[in-house]
């Protein structure tokens, strides 16, 4: 199982394919791994290397014991370090929901890294804002933060089982979801409780972006479902990224396993167009 090490912590990861395009990089959400990904996204690889790893405190990665050692620039350091270990000079970085935070924390700390950027249902900000986005914001602080605290009482099983009931009977979306009360149970196996918890309090304190988002000039995409409770946040991180691509799935909720053959089929076409050279600016509805 390949590691390598990176800003303190030993990272792992895999590679899938090996085509000549620019490689593109993904990064998973809050409990989730690497695995996240396998086998839904693995027609990306068909053109060029798929890289997939474990964030720090989950999977197979090193999880570090203390809070003061997890932060939104922490995590962004771990990955630009693994890729210059690596000997990756430039990639495509995408993430979804915590992974999309790591992905823009990359974009500003580490641009030179980015070939384009993808931020998949996720936020850029973290309360600030006065609208809609904020309110949101602001919901998911106290939401993370709640779980943190179930974590660490009743355990990262117990806590993921309570999240899965909080959201079948809190949110509308939540009964098309194609995520299993199996899923959630599977992610607590394979995080460590510690980890977790320890993540989601980086999340509730991480900084607010919004300001430094006019700083990105690659290509990116801002993908969101429609029925994500961070539509308003994905909609307004567009609207501060100049010349990115805003791309609505309809019926969707939040995770890219939601009609996940229009999540790969957007992202592949994204990524075809920055290749190429062709403008990826606009707005579509899939």
């Amino acid at each position: 199982m390949p590691h390598v090490s990176t800003n303190g912590i030993d990272a792992y990861y895999e590679v899938h394919g090996e085509g000549p395009a620019t490689p593109l990089v993904l990064s998973h959400g809050l409990g989730a791994t690497s695995q996240q990904w396998v086998p839904h996204l693995l027609p990306l690889a068909e053109t060029r290397p798929l890289i997939l790893y474990d964030t720090r405190g989950h999977g197979k990665t090193t999880a570090p014991p203390d809070d003061h050692q997890y932060s939104l620039e922490i995590f962004a350091a771990d990955l630009a370090g693994m890729l210059n270990t690596m000997g990756v000079k430039k990639a495509h970085i995408g993430g979804q929901s915590l992974g999309g935070m790591i992905t823009a924390n990359l974009a500003v700390d580490f641009p030179a890294l980015c070939a384009s950027a993808t931020l998949s249902d996720t936020s850029c900000g973290n309360g600030v804002d006065k609208g809609e986005a904020g309110k949101w914001e602001r919901w998911v602080q106290s939401v993370i933060g709640n779980r943190a605290s179930m974590v660490e009482e009743h355990g990262l099983e117990e806590a993921m089982r309570r999240e899965y009931n909080f959201r079948k009977e809190n949110d509308p979306a939540f009964r098309d979801s194609p995520y299993t009360l199996d899923d959630y149970v599977r992610r607590a196996r394979t995080t460590p409780a510690a980890g977790y918890a320890a993540t989601a309090r980086a999340i509730v304190e991480r900084q607010d972006l919004t300001a430094r988002l006019g700083s990105i000039t690659v290509p990116t995409l801002v993908m969101v479902g429609e029925r994500d409770w961070l539509a308003p946040c994905a909609r307004r991180d567009h609207s501060l990224i100049k010349g990115s691509r805003f791309v609505l799935r309809r019926d969707c909720g939040h995770g890219f396993r939601w009609r996940v053959d229009t999540f790969v089929a957007e992202l592949k076409a994204f990524l075809a167009d920055v290749d190429a050279g062709r403008r990826t600016a606009g707005e579509r509805e899939v």
